[in-house]
């Protein structure tokens, strides 16, 4: 059975780095539609069979009962590694054989990404993802889903490469520019704007006024500050 993971943090709380453009208000909303982009990419794969999502998040654990996904429940005080080894025995149990994570803060991932990670792992045992720097990893294929023990991190890549080869399973580092951003600071928030036209994520920034801050941060497409189309490019 091919599984899809989601790890989410507590929405009220998350993207504290962001604290100096958003509210918290603006900062759970933001969350929430980035979530909800990543769970639809999901839904609209090909190749995954079942999709779970691992939190403590009272909005989130709806969102997957709403959507008929499976819940696991992590409780309190695990942290996102330890919500992440504990999915993937509950995953285990439940008959999976191969098992994507992929955070919930990847808004820009599509069905098609999704499906080229699994593919690459018919042949690898394990598939990694790295953010666009090279230091964190913002999507692992496992098969079976313990090959490794992930943690978490803004310098995860490298130590799970060095894992791969330690542990002697075939591996593929696979690069994807939609995966490639996740959103941890403004500047990966203006990022985004360029790029997420079409997504929950951009219709939130857009209802919070948000775009005209990022453009006075860093100057952009004026359209897009606006809430149009980038002009050609940007």
């Amino acid at each position: 059975m091919r599984y899809a993971l989601v790890p989410v943090k507590n929405l009220t709380q998350a993207k504290a780095r962001l604290s100096a453009l958003l509210s918290p208000a603006e900062r759970s909303a933001l969350a929430a539609a980035m979530l909800d982009d990543v769970l639809t990419a999901l839904r609209q794969a090909s190749r995954v069979e079942r999709i779970a999502l691992v939190t403590a998040d009272a909005h989130a654990l709806a969102l997957a009962m709403q959507w008929g996904f499976e819940v696991i429940n992590e409780g309190p005080g695990r942290g996102e590694t330890g919500a992440v080894e504990l999915a993937v025995k509950v995953c285990l149990e439940r008959g999976a054989t191969s098992l994507v994570v992929i955070p919930g803060d990847i808004p820009l991932i599509s069905a098609a990404d999704v499906d080229c990670i699994m593919q690459h792992g018919e042949r690898f045992d394990v598939v990694i993802v790295p953010s666009w720097d090279s230091r964190g990893t913002n999507a692992v294929l496992m098969r079976p889903p313990d090959a490794l023990q992930l943690r978490f991190g803004s310098w995860s890549f490298f130590p799970h490469v060095k894992q791969a080869k330690r542990r002697g399973v075939s591996y593929k580092v696979v690069r994807l520019p939609r995966v490639a951003l996740d959103v941890d600071t403004p500047a990966d928030l203006a990022r985004l704007a360029l790029q997420a036209i079409g997504t929950k994520s951009y219709g939130v920034l857009q209802e919070l006024g948000v775009l005209p801050r990022l453009q006075a941060l860093y100057p952009f497409s004026p359209e897009v500050a606006r809430g149009g189309r980038p002009m050609a490019g940007t």
